[in-house]
């Protein structure tokens, strides 16, 4: 018998409804209005909403967002008018909360106190006609089924085949287009016609993901997938629900790749992960929900890199993913189980899930990430559902492991204080290295616990390297039982060594630094 709505801030909105309707509340200030119906909806029925929204901005902003330029605008569906409740306008603050008399809220419950069956938010049917410019390329989600011009404006017709959620996007432009498939999905580029620099390395990681991805997590659900540029804003790159990636003109301006890290195929691999980690598994606002969105999707570029470019390019990644900016590493704060904070989700996360992928086998974690997005289709995941996945998948060797990484703060520090290599009577190398190793467990206020060291660690010795690399080709590379403290393990490889350590790939140690040193050959004079 009524329909809320909550106007946009910052736009001009008027609303009509196909039938008799009369507004008993308008609250303008807070953005919230009821409209009472004369004759109430009945079930299986359906009515429409028309509305129209007027955007003028004046001047420049901080932050980007919506743009007006003179080439290009860019809008989010957050300008329109939304139905219903919106929880997301509560008081949040605890002072304005006591001002009103309100009991203090939880903004994040804890993974266990979410309703295993909550449902998650459908999607909707999406279709849009887009008119601009004469000049400009309309963008929307959903396949391009048409265009034509009338008089001095031009128009887009697009459709998703499927139902599409979460944020929707809008873009015209003057765009260089390029379009072409990938089995049935149609993906599009659209790029300022003088930052097309970079089309292919955006190209070449769109199409590996979408190989990696949909042979270990599941298919595609879209039969397209738009990369836009975003008129109005430098840097950063972002994903909507409905397979639309947008970046910034610095992101699409970035130098080519330096000594082998490619910046633009490792971010663009990312995005489109999220169509699987945030598109289709819909994580509940609970404690640990970044780990199920950026953990994972980070942890998915990692494996598409290794996949399509080498493993020595990998580390080359990670090691940029260690750099303190922006998120330095923190040894306080909730278990990932429970994690909230960017470091946890955008480095921390990704660290873990690459490293169990190397211990419990990249087949049984990714299974166990596809089974959880098959049990949680239509409702909504925590880090338990997660957890329960993986442990599901590991063996009872690996428990403990699972336990360190995930129920509690634990950091490994390792250490190879010298490697030294002699050359035997067969013509072999004997490498010995000594080596150093610690564990602490941190709680939620910094205080550090130190456990005995009683895990496999990878050994490391590596051939001299050649171009474009760093460590150089492996001559040896298992796991040892490591203790604690100092220690002596000694290996005999075919080749002369150059380099050789204790967890070379910082699978554990996430902190790199001082895990692998130069090779000293008895008899000759150390290494600078």
């Amino acid at each position: 018998d009524s329909v809320h709505l909550a106007p946009a801030d910052g736009v001009e909105t008027r609303v009509a409804f196909d039938r008799p309707a009369r507004r008993v509340l308008a609250d303008d200030e807070l953005r919230h209005s009821i409209y009472v119906l004369a004759e109430p909806l009945r079930p299986g029925d359906s009515m429409t909403l028309g509305f129209e929204v007027r955007l003028e901005p004046r001047g420049f902003r901080a932050g980007g967002g919506d743009a007006v330029v003179h080439n290009g605008t860019h809008f989010t569906s957050d300008l329109l008018p939304r139905i219903g409740y919106q929880p997301g306008r509560e008081l949040t603050g605890a002072d304005d909360r006591r001002e009103h008399g309100l009991p203090r809220q939880v903004t994040f419950p804890t993974p266990d106190d979410v309703d295993p069956e909550l449902a998650a938010g459908e999607g909707a049917v999406f279709e849009a006609v887009v008119g601009t410019d004469a000049g400009q390329v309309a963008v929307a989600p959903g396949v391009l089924r048409r265009t034509w011009t009338e008089g001095r404006r031009r128009y887009f017709h697009y459709a998703s085949d499927v139902p599409v959620g979460g944020q929707l996007v809008f873009f015209s432009a003057d765009y260089a287009v390029h379009r072409e498939r990938w089995r049935d999905v149609e993906i599009s580029v659209f790029l300022h016609p003088s930052h097309t620099a970079n089309l292919d390395r955006v190209l070449r990681s769109a199409r590996a993901s979408l190989d990696y991805y949909t042979a270990s997590f599941g298919p595609y659900p879209h039969r397209f997938l738009h990369f836009v540029e975003q008129p109005g804003s430098f840097m950063g790159m972002g994903v909507d629900g409905s397979g639309v990636v947008t970046g910034g003109e610095g992101f699409f301006l970035l130098d080519p790749p330096e000594e082998g890290l490619d910046v633009a195929f490792e971010v663009v691999a990312h995005e489109v992960a999220h169509l699987w980690w945030g598109g289709q598994l819909r994580h509940a606002s609970a404690e640990g929900a970044i780990v199920l969105s950026e953990s994972l999707a980070w942890y998915s570029a990692m494996r598409v890199v290794e996949e399509t470019r080498g493993r020595e390019q990998l580390r080359r990644f990670m090691r940029l993913m260690r750099e303190p900016v922006p998120w330095p590493p923190i040894r306080t704060g909730l278990p990932l189980l429970r994690a909230m904070d960017p470091y946890a989700g955008y480095r921390k996360g990704a660290f873990v899930m690459y490293a169990l992928s190397r211990y419990m086998g990249e087949e049984r974690v990714n299974g166990a990430l596809a089974g959880l997005l098959r049990k949680k289709a239509g409702s909504q995941a925590t880090t338990l559902d997660l957890y329960r996945e993986l442990r599901a998948a590991a063996p009872d060797s690996l428990r403990p492991l699972l336990h360190d990484l995930f129920e509690v703060n634990t950091f490994w520090t390792f250490d190879t204080r010298r490697a030294t290599a002699a050359r035997t009577a067969a013509g072999a190398w004997r490498v010995t290295l000594e080596v150093e190793a610690r564990k602490t467990v941190a709680d939620s206020a910094g205080a550090e616990t130190e456990l005995p060291v009683n895990e496999w660690v990878e050994i490391g010795i590596f051939a001299p390297a050649g171009p474009g690399e760093v460590l150089g080709r492996p001559l040896y590379l298992r796991k040892h039982r490591v203790r604690s403290g100092a220690q002596t393990i000694t290996v005999t490889v075919p080749h002369e060594p150059a380099r050789a350590g204790i967890d070379p790939y910082s699978l554990l140690d996430w902190e790199e630094g001082d895990d692998i040193e130069a090779v000293t050959v008895e008899g000759r004079d150390e290494p600078e």
